[in-house]
């Protein structure tokens, strides 16, 4: 696991706890957009390690990355600019769930954008590639959950 965590010689700083039980990784880190990249390349290695389907390690992957991407432009930075996330990523039987937990006690928000706004896709691209999605608020902030299902395997006849 030392490869799939060192990000020395990346020139990333994010600053991470992790652990990984049968299936299932938790992160607690400190994230600025810089390093969004280092949290896809350590997840994407752990659903390859998985063996998780491409198409739902594609799908889970821009998933993951857009709920991050809203951790870092709508949660307070600290002082050096970090933002804390937690991702927890399960393989479950009939798929891939992952909850997306920050600080900000307002939920998401969707909007409508204009034909050629820049911004305000991410929740839309979020519901179009997970098979489901929920928002839970906590005492601390919220949690995004998202499911993304494994493709229909067919029967033999």
């Amino acid at each position: 696991m030392e490869l799939l965590l060192d990000t020395r010689d990346r020139g990333a700083s994010v600053r991470a706890t992790s652990r990984s039980v049968d299936g299932q990784l938790d992160m607690t880190f400190d994230v600025r957009a810089e390093d969004l990249g280092t949290v896809r390349d350590i997840v994407q290695a752990y659903l390859c390690w998985w063996r998780v389907d491409g198409e739902i390690a594609y799908r889970l992957l821009t998933i993951v990355n857009e709920l991050l991407t809203n951790v870092v432009q709508h949660t307070p930075a600290d002082a050096n600019g970090y933002r804390m996330a937690n991702l927890l990523l399960q393989k479950v039987p009939d798929g891939v769930t992952a909850i997306v937990r920050d600080q900000d006690r307002r939920p998401p928000v969707h909007v409508t954008p204009g034909p050629l706004a820049e911004e305000g896709r991410g929740l839309m691209l979020v519901r179009a590639l997970a098979n489901d999605t929920s928002v839970s608020m906590t005492p601390a902030g919220k949690d995004v959950w998202v499911f993304v299902a494994a493709p229909d395997v067919p029967e033999n006849i």
